[in-house]
């Protein structure tokens, strides 16, 4: 072994040899939040996938029936390839070669890929074909494991003093002691009142004597009364000692349980120790604002073991693409095959530091500017604009500096007031929208959208061929917590979502079949049309280019055609109608 491995393992299983097949390399890493896979990666996941059917015939063939996200990560070894800069130039020169691509003094690309999947597979890391965990956790000899067993002494510990019999007759002696008590006391307490009432009625007949004689009866029925509620105060007192010292030994657990779970979990944090193509290392606690909690699963995402395991090896990353394989979990929709961004509630804050001193593609959504067209006005009055919004822009401003609705409203009417945008559209959709030009109107326009007198029509190309030619899709969505923005079906804590859907017609595009659908929300959810055509309770067709629900495409082909409001001034109905560019 030369050299250039001396940073390697002997033969790693998880590195695997890969043709370029002719393939230009990638000039910059791809970004992973968004992005259109290099055929390298998509090469690479077929070979992915083929193992993954190899394992799958294996002793336990239930492999495949695990949904899951896989990645891939397409690298080369600089060392072994990198030539003086003169033999760079003569091998280009001899092979015609334009793009200047580093190649070995065979002329062939070097390549490699490593190959991830999701959190444990099966419940373990121990698959050596796949690249390792950040952090190995479930290795039986592991201080996180050893650890685990202590915790999991003293949740034993605690259960066994809280179901212990001496505990439970104590608890019974204490609850029949106090029932005697009590019932002591509400029998000398009925003997006193019903004293009293005759007592009361004989007073005024009675001589002196016989009087003292009824005071001394209601001194003896009080004293009763006293000498009831002392009734087994010895006893219930020693067996709530008992009680009370038990009670304290099982806190006293669980306060050791509680500090020491919550010291292994920032110890586990911190062995999240991630690398940078500068060298430079980072661990969760340090990676996440002190302030935000570390979501749970952090670093066991594919992206961060690849780069991670490339940086260990002196893998110069090229490209990288994940992708989904097996079925989807409720209420998520990932076809087999499909490569899905990172996730950003998770990978975003570890790939922002494990992504410095690579040289990354620039963020499309960021750079929109370069390509897209401008907003265009189809409408207007003093009170509100009708504008057709094209594909990129976003509705509101976000966290970057991207072009959007409400900055460009300011821009062109400088005399606006107060809140501008009534409803939105993703930043991918193209279409019509209405804009308010003061907070009357807005408001006046957000109580139309609320009671649902402002129609919409959508026009969208989905995946495939959709059988039913019309009907309503009723399916509650809610936020996907853990994968933030998708979201997702929930029957149990998602808003109501209904859309009606009009079947136009089935044509080619691109060489796919596609439906084209005519959509009627009549609500108004975060991607509802997105996620009633991907899911399999609705279309089972995911919008063509849907990057979060179906495939990427050089555009998402969603498009709000119509749409019919009434004046909140004149109160006259309008329709305003925008063809779809495709």
């Amino acid at each position: 072994m030369n050299d250039t491995y001396q940073n390697m393992p002997e033969n790693p299983s998880y590195l695997h040899p890969l043709s370029d097949e002719g393939e230009a390399l990638p000039r910059l890493f791809t970004f992973p939040f968004r992005y259109t896979p290099h055929p390298l990666c998509a090469r690479a996941a077929r070979l992915v996938t083929d193992k993954l059917r190899e394992m799958g015939r294996g002793p336990s063939p239930t492999l495949v029936k695990e949904g899951k996200m896989y990645g891939v990560l397409v690298g080369r070894f600089e060392g072994e390839i990198r030539m003086k800069n003169e033999e760079i130039r003569d091998k280009n020169e001899e092979t015609g070669d334009e793009n200047g691509e580093i190649r070995d003094k065979n002329g062939e690309k070097r390549l490699y890929f490593l190959a991830a999947y999701s959190g444990q597979l099966r419940g373990s890391y121990d698959h050596p074909w796949f690249v390792p965990p950040v952090v190995d956790y479930l290795a039986p000899e592991s201080h996180f494991q050893q650890e685990q067993k202590e915790i999991a002494g003293l949740s034993h510990r605690m259960e066994a003093l809280r179901e212990s019999t001496e505990r439970r007759d104590w608890q019974q002696q204490v609850a029949q002691l106090k029932r005697e008590k009590e019932a002591a006391v509400a029998a000398a307490r009925q003997a006193y009142a019903e004293g009293k009432a005759r007592r009361e009625t004989l007073r005024a007949t009675l001589d002196p004597e016989a009087q003292a004689a009824l005071i001394r009866e209601s001194q003896q029925q009080k004293a009763d009364i006293q000498r009831a509620k002392q009734l087994h105060k010895q006893e219930i007192a020693a067996l709530e000692a008992r009680l009370a010292a038990h009670n304290a030994t099982l806190h006293a657990l669980f306060e050791e349980r509680k500090q020491r779970s919550e010291a292994l979990q920032q110890w586990l944090f911190r062995q999240f120790d991630f690398l940078n193509a500068r060298g430079e290392r980072k661990n969760l606690t340090e990676i996440f604002d002190s302030e935000s909690r570390i979501p749970s699963g952090a670093g066991e995402c594919c992206a961060p073991k690849l780069l991670q395991t490339a940086y260990q090896l002196g893998l110069q990353p090229l490209a990288m693409a994940e992708f989904w394989w097996g079925p989807s979990n409720p209420g998520h929709y990932h076809e087999p095959g499909a490569f899905f961004p990172a996730c950003h509630s998770k990978c975003r804050p570890i790939l922002a530091h494990m992504l410095q001193g690579l040289a990354v593609e620039p963020d499309p959504a960021e750079h929109y500017e370069q390509t897209m067209q401008p907003v265009r006005i189809v409408w207007e009055d003093e009170y509100l604009a009708i504008i057709y919004k094209p594909e990129g822009w976003c509705s509101i401003p976000g966290k970057s500096h991207q072009a959007n609705l409400l900055d460009e409203a300011h821009r062109l009417w400088q005399a606006i007031s107060g809140s501008v945008i009534a409803h939105r559209l993703d930043q991918d959709t193209s279409g019509v929208m209405v804009l308010a030009k003061n907070a009357q109107v807005h408001r006046a326009l957000g109580q139309q959208f609320e009671r649902r007198q402002v129609q919409k029509r959508y026009v969208a190309l989905l995946e495939g061929q959709v059988e039913a030619a019309n009907g309503c899709i009723d399916l509650p969505i809610g936020p996907d917590l853990e994968d933030m923005p998708h979201q997702r079906v929930d029957h149990e804590n998602g808003k109501e979502a209904v859309t009606r859907y009009e079947v136009q017609g089935v044509e080619e595009k691109d060489g796919q079949t596609v439906t084209r659908v005519c959509f009627y929300p009549q609500t108004g959810r975060t991607h509802q049309l997105r996620v009633h055509s991907a899911s399999p309770e609705g279309l089972n067709a995911p919008i063509l280019g849907d990057r979060l629900y179906g495939h990427v495409a050089d555009r998402l082909y969603l498009h709000a055609e119509a749409l019919s409001l009434i004046h909140p001034v004149t109160h006259e109905r309008m329709h305003f109608e925008q063809p779809a560019p495709f």
